[in-house]
């Protein structure tokens, strides 16, 4: 099987291009006076612009002119305007190959470029290594090579080299990476990294992508899968600082693999790889199972909160005849109260010949008693966007609302109430979960 190259010829085709606009050309092909001054000792218009051609393409893209090469038509006609000679010309440069081996070798001579050489190869290759550990992308890699050739004045090597180049390169930084995330990992982890491509019970997938699924619709049941997913990760006990000195690009590719890799493909690679792997996919797994957990928290809070409203406006709705009414029969027992006292006759006499005290305190029964059916309600929404900050305000969870939060809860609290939430809603106590959590804080009592 062919090895997969790291770099297209295309996209070496590209990077080895000869300049081809006008701001291009204006950049890397403008000559100095001490260029011109060289090209002047050639004999010759012809061997003037095939000079001052090959020392263009020396500094820009940095390589050897092809012989016969097709040079643009436009890149021809800036070098020879600058040296005043016909740009046709160059048909008849280089009739003898010694005319040209003569004139590279003046070019090297004069101005310093190097052939590309073993030594170079093996200089280059440590150079590399840093950049790939710090850049995933192999056409930036092939770019910041060509850079640093045409900073050392080396002639650029032929595109196989420059792509094995970058393949090698790749390969040490990968394995750097590999013994990086592994060289801390116990033998006991290793198993249970290596146990997470075992078939879950119940189910015709690994656990890695079981834990990998996403939780469904959102509710208590997905909260609770969430939950369960995560814990199967943190079971492993891997510590995230063991891979803070490994660029995040890095990782992510790695990541990358190990959600596109089928749990046969993983055990088909080295275990330095496997495990390398894994670690990095267990790591972002994690943390993206842990922001789908806030935001379903949130999401279902929210939605607690907005149905907690329609509740309360539906029974304000279905009471507000019967509020009208003790709007009325305040307004008709203030009236005669106020009649009483103003003619001196007994308050007690005004109040039983108007409404009469079987009626005011049948009355004032049922509004105690719809009082206290609302009240944890109206006292819920009124503290929860101060005392909680989900779902409510601009504020730790982000999500917005009219209600801004003040104060918020602190982190600790905020993190202590979630963990109750998620027990409670694990626990398939959905209904009171959060009722639950919300007054077991420090500083809040139940209505």
């Amino acid at each position: 099987m062919p090895r997969r190259r790291a770099v297209t010829r295309e996209q070496l085709e590209v990077l080895l291009a000869l300049p081809a606009t006008e701001t291009e050309l204006i950049r890397h092909w403008t000559l100095g006076a001490a260029d011109l001054a060289a090209i002047e000792r050639r004999r010759g218009d012809p061997n003037q612009l095939g000079f001052a051609l090959q020392l263009c393409a020396f500094r820009y893209p940095g390589r050897l002119l092809r012989p016969r090469e097709a040079i643009p038509e436009l890149a021809l006609g800036f070098v020879a305007g600058q040296l005043g000679v016909a740009h046709d010309a160059l048909a008849t440069y280089a009739v003898r190959a010694q005319t040209r081996r003569e004139q590279l070798g003046a070019l090297r001579a004069e101005f310093g470029f190097h052939t590309f050489a073993p030594e170079h190869r093996r200089e280059l290759r440590t150079w590399l290594l840093p950049v790939a550990l710090g850049n995933t992308d192999a056409v930036a890699i092939a770019a910041t090579l060509m850079d640093e050739l045409r900073r050392r004045k080396i002639i650029a090597p032929g595109p196989s080299v420059i792509e094995r180049l970058i393949a090698a390169a790749a390969v040490l930084a990968e394995r750097q990476v590999a013994h990086q995330l592994t060289r801390d990992l116990p033998p006991e982890q290793a198993k249970t990294l290596d146990a997470l491509l075992a078939t879950k019970e119940g189910t015709a997938m690994s656990k890695l992508a079981w834990a990998r699924q996403p939780p469904g619709a959102p509710g208590h049941r997905a909260l609770a899968r969430l939950v369960e997913q995560r814990a199967i990760l943190r079971t492993i006990g891997l510590d995230p600082a063991g891979a803070e000195g490994v660029h995040p690009e890095r990782l992510r590719k790695l990541a990358r693999e190990g959600a596109r890799f089928t749990a046969q493909h993983l055990r088909a690679l080295s275990p330095l790889r496997r495990r390398a792997t894994l670690i990095a996919t267990v790591l972002d797994t994690i943390t993206r199972l842990t922001d789908d957990t806030v935001a379903l928290f949130d999401r279902a809070v929210g939605r607690m909160f907005r149905r907690a409203e329609v509740r309360e406006q539906d029974a304000l709705m279905r009471d507000a005849r019967a509020i009208n009414d003790k709007v009325r029969l305040l307004a008709k027992l203030g009236a005669a109260l106020i009649e009483a006292r103003e003619s001196g006759t007994d308050l007690q006499a005004a109040v039983a010949s108007v409404i009469g005290w079987d009626k005011l305190v049948r009355s004032s029964k049922r509004q105690n008693a719809w009082r206290a059916r609302t009240k944890w309600i109206s006292r819920l929404l009124r503290r929860a966007p101060g005392r909680c900050c989900i779902g409510w305000g601009r504020c730790s969870s982000g999500l917005s609302n009219s209600t801004p939060c003040q104060p918020p809860l602190p982190h600790c609290a905020r993190s202590s109430f979630c963990a109750r939430f998620t027990k409670a809603a694990a626990a398939g106590n959905g209904r009171a979960a959060y009722r639950q959590a919300f007054f077991a804080q420090p500083g809040v009592k139940p209505c």
